[in-house]
């Protein structure tokens, strides 16, 4: 029987990989908590869709900025 090569991600890639998924993961959490952030207060307030959206797009925001701040420091690593 032949044996089959394992395949070994570098340590240095696979951190970086880690990392970019736990920002990604952040992202959509962010997401999530800003737009049921909304709808509770929407429900608290009776003011259907206006703490939704704005809730819902600061949370877009704030998970963008976070995850483009994490990839100029990768940058800034390798360079």
């Amino acid at each position: 029987m032949k044996k089959t090569k394992k395949f070994k991600i570098p340590r240095a890639l696979a951190n970086r990989l880690t990392r970019i998924s736990a920002y990604s993961i952040v992202l959509v959490a962010m997401t999530f908590l800003g737009l049921y952030a909304g709808l509770w207060l929407d429900r608290l307030t009776g003011m259907a869709p206006n703490f939704t959206l704005l809730l819902l797009i600061l949370g877009i925001v704030l998970g963008f900025k976070g995850f483009i701040q994490e990839v100029v420091i990768e940058r800034r690593k390798r360079a």
